[in-house]
């Protein structure tokens, strides 16, 4: 095999490999963020206070 043709396939390889690789993590990260926000999910004080009915929350 022809060195010049052994190379440019490399990288070739490589680059799509690259590609492959970004695109998956991409996607992990979009799961993972997803799954993040799920469970930081914080309740907004308005939203405690319509809860109990209306009334004022002191906290001490």
């Amino acid at each position: 095999m022809n060195l010049l043709a052994f190379l440019s396939m490399l990288i070739l390889v490589i680059t799509i490999l690259t590609l492959v690789f970004g695109v998956l993590a991409y996607f992990l990260y979009k799961k993972r963020e997803a799954s993040k926000k799920n469970i930081n999910k914080k309740k907004l004080y308005e939203e405690i206070l319509d809860e109990i009915g209306g009334e004022y929350v002191f906290f001490e």
